[in-house]
C-alpha cells in the first residue's frame, strides 16, 4: 500500500508540473497575439494620419474627403496650401455627388436589363427599379411601354416579372404606367388582377379621368366587376352623364348586407338622381337607389329640389324628385314645398296649388308639430297664386302664415298679399285690404320707401274702382317716398326702437339666406352707428349669420364683443356651441357649456340636442349616454328633437337595453308625437329589424291617441320592411290601415306594396290590387313600367306564361312604356316556360318599341334555346351578337350553352366553346368545370376529365369545389370505375380547405348500389356519420361535425339491405345499432333524419 501510495503522489506531481508548463505556454501565445492586435492598430492608425496629411494637409487633391469646415488638423480653417474654396478645382456638393451616383445606378440598371433581354430564362432583376431607372432617364411613357413590349418579344420569360409589377405601381399610384402594364399582361393572355384593376379605377376617378374609369372597367368581364368597382363606374358615368350606363351598372348589383355601407355614395346619389331628374327617370331611378341603400342628407337635397325645379320648370319632374326624397328617408320640409310653390307657378297650375294649399292646412292641424308657413315659403305660394292668377288662395297663404307667426305677419308678406290681389284683379279686395292690414298696422309707409310697383299697383286699382281719395294718399305716399320724407298720411308706424330692430334683422336674414355676410355685416354696422339701443336679438342674429355663412373666427370675435357688452344669452351660447360642434371642436364646446353654466345660464333642451347629435354623428354610445343623464339630471326633459336624434344611434347590433332605454324616453315626451318622429321610430325599427317591437309600438300610440297621419313614403318604407321579412299579413294591414286614413299612395309606395305581394308569392293578389289603382282616376298615374314589370316577374316566377302575356298586352294596350328590364323578364319566362316560341315576336317588339337589348337579353335567350333543348339557335344568337360588335360573351352565356350541349351529349362543340372561351379572356369557373365533367364522364372519356379538372383549375387560380367532385364521382360511377370514385372522397377529407356535403356521400353511396357494392356503401354511410367500421380516410379537420346522407339516399339504402344477403342485413342491422347510440337516430327514422338536412332546414 505504502509503495502504490508514493507511485499516486508522484504521478499526480508530475501531472502538476506540467498543467502549469501548459498553462503558461497559453498565457505566452495570448499575450503575443494581443501584442499583434495592438501592432496592427497603431499601424492602421499611422497609415491615416499619413494619408490625412498628404491629401488633406498638401491640398494637391481636387477635392477634399472632408467635409467644407471641418477641423481636422485645423486644416480647413487653417487654410494650409491654400485659401478656402481655392485649389486645382471645385468641391461638388453632396447633392451633386448623390445625383451622379444615381445616374450611374440607373445606366447600370438600364446595362443589366438589356442584357436581360437576350437571354432565354427569366433574369434575378427588379423590375420595379428597372422602370425607375427609365423614368427617372427621361424616358416617356409610351417609349417605356414600347420597350417593354420589345423586351417581350425577345425573351416571353420577363412576363412572370411584369407580372408583379401592378401592385407595387399600386403602391407608388403611378396610374399612366399601370394603365400601360395591365394591359401589356392583357395582350399577353395573363388572367386580369382585379385588385390592380379596381385601384386604377379608383385613381383614375380620384384624377377625373371618367372616360378612362370606363375604359379599365369594359376591358373586364361583367361577372369579375366586384360592387365597389362598379359603384366607381357608376361614379364615373354620372359624372359623364350617362344614365343609361348607371342604370345598368345599379341593376347589376346585389343587395348590400343588412348593416353594411351603401356602396353608392351620398354625393354620387345626387348626382344621379339630378340626372334622373332631367331624363324624367326619377321613379325608375329611385327604385334602384333604393334598393342599394344610398342615404342622401337634408341640406344637399334641399339644394338640389331647388336648383333642379328652377332649371327644369317642370312640375311632373319637380314632384317625383319630392317623393323620391321621402322614398329615400329624406323627411319633406320646407324647401320641398318652397320648390313645389315655384314649381306649380312655373306651370299655372291653379289646381295643383290648391291641393299644395290643401295639403298644407291639413298638416296645420298637427300644431306645432306640422310645417310652419314661414315668410319664405308665404312669399313663394304668393308668387305662385300671383302666377295662376287666382287671388282668393292669397288669403289662405295669408291664413297659414298667420299660425306660423303667431297671428302677426310680417309687412313682406302683407305687400306681397295686396300685390297678388291688385295683379289678379281684385281691385276692391286689394284696396280693402291695403287700408285694414297695411294702414292699420302701420306698414304702408314704410313699404313705400321699398315697393313703387306696389303703390302704383293699387293707385291703378283705385283709380279703376273710383276711390279717388285712396288713390290721392297713395299719389302723395308715393311722391313722399321719393323725395325721402315719408309723412304720416297713410299710417306711418313711428320709428321706434324695436320696429328698426326687427326690421334689421329681417334684412341680416335676407343676406344671411343669401350667404352674403359682408353684406349682413353692413346692416349691422349701420344699425349700430344709428345709435339705436340693440339688444340681445339682433347681437344673436348677426352671431348667426357668422355661424350659418362658415365664418367661426368672426362669430368668435363678436361673441367676445356681446359678452364684453354683457349681451349673452342662451340662444347666442347655443348659436357658438352649434358652430363649434359641426366642426369637431368638441374642446371648444364642453369649454363654452361650462362658461355659461358659469355665467348662471341654465342649458335648454337646444344645447342638449346639439352636445347629443354631435355626439351620436361621432357613434360615441358612452357619450350619447352622459349628456343624457346629464340632461335628466338637470330637470330638461327630452323633446321629440332628442329622441329622434338618439333614434339614429341605434343600429342592427344595439343591445337591447338601449332600444329599451331610448322607447323610455320616446313615452316620456309631453308633447303630442310629430310626423318627423314617428318616422324616425319606423326607420329605427326597420334598421335594427325589430318589426315586432314597431308593431307593438304603433298599436300602443294608438290607443293612446298618439298616432299621427303618416305620409305615404313611409307607409311604403314599412310595407317593404314587412315584405322582406315575409310578413304578408302585416303588409295587408298597412295597406288597408293606410286606405282608412285617405292616404294616397304614390308610384313608389305602390311599387312597395306590389314587390312585397310578389316577393311572397302571391303575384295574382299584386295583379289584382295594380287593377284596382287602375280603376281610380286620381290613383292611375302611380302605375308605371316598374310596378307592372314586379308583377310580370311573380307571374314568370311561378310559371304561369300566360298570364305573364296577358299582363303584358294589358301593359301595351294601357300604354304603360316597356324598357329592357320589362322585357328581359318576358324572356326569362319564356325560357322557364319553355316557351321560347314567343321570344322573335317580344324581339320585335322591343325593336319597334326603340328598346335597346344588353347583355342580359342575349344571355336569357341563349339559356331558353338551351333549355328546350336547341342548342343550335343558341348558338346561331350567340354569334349575331358578336358579329353586332356592342356586346361580348360574358361566363353566364357559355355556362348556357355548355349547359345546352351536356343535356345533348355533344362533346366536341362543348370543347370548342371552352376553346372560344379562353380566347376571349374569359376564366372558367368551378361552375363551368362541373358541366364539362358531366359532359365527358357521359361520353366515357373519365381521364380527360380528372385531366381537365386539373388543369383548369391550376390554369385558373381556383379549388375545385364540391359540386365538382360530385360531378366527378358521378362520371366515375357512369365508367364503373368505383375504386377511383372512393380516392376522390380520400382526396378531398385530406384538403383542410374542401367542404364536403351530404349531397357528395349520397352520390358515392347510390353509385355503390348501382355497382351492386351494398357494404361498400354501408361503410360510405358510417363515414359520412363518422361511425368506426369503415376503410375510408378520416377527415383532416379536428373536431369536424359529421355531415350525414341525403334522407333519400338512406331510404333507398334500407330498402336495398332489408332484402339482401345475410352479411348484407347484419352489417345493416349493425350499422343501425352505431346509429342509435352515437349519432342519436336510427335508420328507419331516415325521412328528414340527415344531419345535412337538418342543417338547410
Amino acid at each position: 500500500p505504502v509503495a502504490c501510495y508514493r507511485q499516486v503522489h508522484i504521478s499526480f506531481h508530475e501531472f502538476s508540473q506540467m498543467a502549469i508548463f501548459h498553462a503558461a505556454m497559453l498565457v505566452a501565445d495570448a499575450a503575443v497575439e494581443a501584442a499583434s492586435l495592438v501592432w496592427m492598430e497603431l499601424a492602421m492608425f499611422a497609415a491615416a494620419a499619413l494619408i490625412y496629411a498628404l491629401f488633406v494637409g498638401g491640398g494637391g487633391v481636387p477635392f477634399s474627403f472632408f467635409p467644407l469646415g471641418a477641423a481636422a488638423g485645423g486644416g480647413a480653417k487653417a487654410g494650409r496650401g491654400g485659401s478656402e474654396g481655392k485649389g486645382n478645382g471645385r468641391r461638388p456638393s453632396d447633392a451633386e455627388l448623390g445625383k451622379h451616383s444615381a445616374q450611374e445606378d440607373h445606366k447600370r440598371l438600364m446595362a443589366e436589363w438589356e442584357q436581360a433581354k437576350g437571354l432565354q430564362e427569366a433574369p434575378q432583376l427588379d423590375l420595379m427599379k428597372v422602370l425607375d431607372a427609365m423614368q427617372k432617364l427621361a424616358k416617356s411613357t409610351a417609349d417605356i411601354a414600347a420597350e417593354l413590349r420589345s423586351a417581350l418579344a425577345a425573351n416571353p420569360a420577363l412576363l412572370a416579372g411584369i407580372a408583379t409589377l401592378p401592385s407595387a405601381l399600386l403602391r407608388d399610384d403611378s396610374v399612366e404606367m399601370l394603365d400601360v402594364i395591365l394591359c401589356i399582361l392583357e395582350e399577353h393572355g395573363q388572367e386580369a388582377d382585379i385588385a390592380a384593376h379596381a385601384g386604377l379605377m379608383a385613381a383614375q376617378l380620384r384624377r377625373r379621368d371618367y372616360v378612362g374609369v370606363a375604359k379599365t372597367a369594359a376591358r373586364l368581364p361583367s361577372e369579375a366587376l366586384t360592387p365597389r368597382m362598379r359603384a366607381i363606374v357608376i361614379a364615373a358615368a354620372t359624372h359623364r352623364g350617362c344614365l343609361d350606363e348607371v342604370l345598368r351598372h345599379l341593376q347589376q348589383m346585389a343587395v348590400p348586407a343588412e348593416g353594411a355601407k351603401s356602396p353608392i355614395a351620398s354625393n354620387v346619389a345626387l348626382q344621379i338622381l339630378s340626372l334622373a331628374a332631367r331624363a324624367q327617370r326619377t321613379a325608375e331611378t329611385t327604385h334602384e337607389l333604393q334598393r342599394m341603400r344610398a342615404c342622401i342628407d337634408a341640406k344637399s337635397f334641399d339644394d338640389l329640389l331647388t336648383a333642379e325645379s328652377r332649371r327644369l320648370k317642370c312640375l311632373t319632374a319637380c314632384r317625383e324628385l319630392l317623393d323620391a326624397g321621402v322614398a329615400m328617408g329624406v323627411p319633406r320640409g320646407l324647401s320641398a314645398y318652397h320648390s313645389m310653390a315655384r314649381a306649380l307657378g312655373q306651370a299655372a297650375d291653379s289646381e295643383g296649388l290648391r291641393s299644395l294649399l290643401q295639403e298644407l292646412e291639413a298638416d296645420a292641424k298637427n300644431g306645432p308639430t306640422g310645417i310652419a308657413v314661414s315668410e319664405p315659403l308665404a312669399l313663394a305660394l304668393l308668387e305662385a297664386t300671383r302666377a295662376v292668377r287666382d287671388g282668393n288662395l292669397a288669403f289662405h297663404v295669408l291664413d297659414l302664415h298667420r299660425l306660423a307667426c303667431a297671428g302677426a305677419p310680417g309687412g313682406k308678406v302683407l305687400c306681397a298679399v295686396c300685390g297678388t290681389l291688385a295683379a289678379c284683379d281684385l281691385d276692391d279686395d286689394a284696396c280693402d285690404f291695403y287700408e285694414k292690414e297695411l294702414v292699420a298696422k302701420g306698414v304702408s309707409s314704410d313699404w313705400a320707401l321699398r315697393s313703387s310697383v306696389l303703390t302704383s299697383a293699387l293707385i291703378q286699382s283705385a283709380t279703376k274702382i273710383g276711390r279717388t281719395e285712396l288713390a290721392q294718399r297713395l299719389s302723395e305716399l308715393a311722391s313722399a317716398a321719393k323725395s325721402g320724407s315719408v309723412g304720416s298720411s297713410g299710417g306711418s308706424a313711428g320709428s321706434g326702437s324695436s320696429s328698426e330692430i326687427q326690421r334689421h334683422v329681417a334684412m341680416i336674414k335676407a343676406h344671411t339666406r343669401e350667404r352674403d355676410l359682408n353684406s349682413a355685416a353692413g346692416v349691422f354696422s349701420k344699425l349700430q352707428a344709428s345709435g339705436v339701443p340693440l339688444t340681445c336679438v339682433i347681437y344673436n342674429c348677426f352671431l348667426d349669420a357668422c355661424v350659418q355663412c362658415g365664418d367661426v373666427e368672426r362669430a368668435v370675435a363678436h361673441f367676445d364683443d356681446m359678452k364684453r357688452l354683457n349681451c349673452v344669452d342662451v340662444v347666442g351660447y347655443n348659436t357658438l356651441l352649434k358652430a363649434f360642434l359641426s366642426r369637431g371642436c368638441t374642446e371648444k364646446a364642453r369649454d363654452l357649456v361650462k362658461e355659461m353654466n358659469a355665467r348662471g345660464l341654465q342649458a335648454n333642451k337646444v344645447t342638449y340636442n346639439e352636445l347629443l347629435h354631435a355626439k351620436v354623428v361621432a357613434k360615441d354610445r358612452h357619450g350619447v349616454w352622459e349628456h343624457v343623464s346629464e340632461m335628466q339630471a338637470a330637470g330638461v326633459r327630452p323633446n321629440s328633437v332628442t329622441c329622434s336624434i338618439l333614434l339614429k344611434l341605434l343600429a342592427a347590433n344595439s343591445t337591447p337595453s338601449e332600444v329599451h332605454r331610448v322607447i323610455e324616453l320616446i313615452e316620456q315626451i309631453e308633447e303630442p308625437l310629430d310626423e318627423v318622429l314617428f318616422s324616425s321610430i319606423i326607420e329605427a325599427c326597420i334598421r335594427i329589424k325589430q318589426l315586432d317591437q314597431l308593431s307593438n309600438l304603433m298599436r300602443r300610440f294608438r290607443q293612446q291617441g298618439s298616432f299621427v297621419k303618416l305620409p305615404a313614403p313611409t307607409y311604403g318604407s314599412m310595407i317593404k320592411a314587412y315584405g322582406q321579412a315575409g310578413d304578408v299579413a302585416r303588409v295587408n294591414e298597412l295597406w288597408q290601415e293606410m286606405e282608412e286614413h285617405c292616404v294616397k299612395p304614390t308610384a313608389i309606395t305602390l311599387g312597395c306594396m306590389v314587390e312585397a305581394l310578389v316577393t311572397n308569392g302571391h303575384a295574382q293578389e299584386a295583379w289584382d290590387l295594380v287593377h284596382k289603382q287602375l280603376e281610380n282616376e286620381e290613383r292611375r298615374g302611380c302605375i308605371n313600367t316598374v310596378i307592372y314589370s314586379t308583377v310580370l316577374k311573380g307571374f314568370a316566377v311561378t310559371r304561369q306564361i300566360e298570364k305573364v302575356f296577358v299582363a303584358y298586352e294589358e301593359m301595351r294596350a294601357k300604354d304603360i312604356p316597356c324598357n329592357t328590364i320589362t322585357y328581359n323578364t318576358l324572356l326569362d319566362a319564356c325560357a322557364k316556360c319553355n316557351a321560347m316560341s314567343r321570344a322573335s315576336k317580344l324581339l320585335e317588339d322591343m325593336a319597334a318599341s326603340c328598346v335597346e337589348p344588353d347583355i342580359i337579353t342575349y344571355s336569357t335567350i341563349v339559356k331558353g334555346y338551351c333549355v328546350e333543348g336547341d342548342v343550335d339557335r343558341a348558338f346561331k344568337v350567340l354569334e349575331d351578337m358578336k358579329s353586332d360588335d356592342k356586346f361580348s360573351p360574358d361566363e353566364i352565356m357559355y355556362n348556357s350553352i355548355l349547359d345546352g350541349c351536356a343535356k345533348q351529349h355533344r362533346v366536341d362543340d362543348a370543347l370548342r366553346v371552352l376553346e372560344e372561351m379562353k380566347a376571349a379572356g374569359i376564366s372558367p369557373s368551378n361552375y363551368t368545370l362541373s358541366i364539362l365533367v358531366k359532359i365527358l364522364g357521359h361520353a366515357r372519356r373519365l381521364g380527360q376529365a380528372f385531366r381537365m379538372v386539373e388543369d383548369l383549375s391550376k390554369e385558373n387560380g381556383f379549388r375545385p369545389n364540391v359540386q365538382v367532385y360530385t360531378c366527378l364521382v358521378q362520371a366515375c360511377v357512369l365508367n364503373k370505375k368505383l375504386e377511383r370514385a372512393l380516392s376522390l372522397h380520400d382526396t378531398m377529407v385530406a384538403d383542410v380547405g374542401s367542404a364536403i356535403d351530404d349531397k357528395f356521400y349520397a352520390v358515392l353511396a347510390r353509385g355503390c348500389l348501382q355497382l351492386h357494392q351494398p357494404l361498400k356503401a354501408i361503410e360510405i354511410v358510417r363515414a359520412a356519420y363518422q361511425l368506426p367500421g369503415h376503410g375510408l380516410a378520416a377527415s383532416a379537420k379536428k373536431n369536424g361535425a359529421p355531415v350525414g346522407v341525403e334522407a333519400r339516399t338512406l331510404e333507398e339504402l334500407v330498402g336495398r339491405l332489408q332484402h339482401g344477403s345475410k352479411a348484407e342485413q347484419e352489417a345493416l342491422t349493425q350499422l343501425n345499432a352505431d346509429l342509435l347510440e352515437l349519432r342519436g337516430f336510427r335508420l328507419a327514422d331516415a325521412q328528414g333524419a340527415s344531419m345535412g338536412a337538418r342543417r338547410r332546414g
